[in-house]
């Protein structure tokens, strides 16, 4: 495990908790996901990404993410303005992808069955 993030799963949803002022480059981003990977155990799951305080994320690794179609759906939790302009890159994610204030928020949304898989927004 990275001193960048930590992972984990719970009750079927996985979470991704970035460290307070990372810079998530490429190369971290695809530590972090085949970590997720390894938790996923093989299932497409749905991801919570807690993103609270990140510094930056290189255009490379912004790619990459969009272009990753590994999780059922992604919830980005941030906790200010600076987060929700981070997460803005979601907009063109291939994975339905909302951004939240809150874990709980984000929680419900990922467990909305009945939500619309296409709705993807930042």
């Amino acid at each position: 495990m990275s001193d960048q993030f930590t992972a984990h799963r719970i009750d079927n949803v996985l979470y991704l908790h970035w460290a307070r002022g990372a810079e998530i480059t490429h190369p971290l981003a695809v530590d972090a996901a085949r970590l997720l990977e390894g938790l996923g155990e093989g299932q497409i799951l749905p991801l919570i990404v807690v993103m609270g305080g990140i510094d930056g994320l290189t255009l490379k690794a912004r790619m990459g993410m969009n272009a990753y179609r590994g999780f059922d759906r992604v919830a980005l939790v941030g906790d200010g303005p600076v987060d929700e302009v981070l997460a803005g890159f979601a907009h063109t994610s291939a994975t339905p992808t909302r951004y939240f204030t809150s874990e709980d928020q984000a929680l419900a949304w990922i467990r909305d069955a009945g939500d619309d898989r296409e709705d993807s927004a930042a």
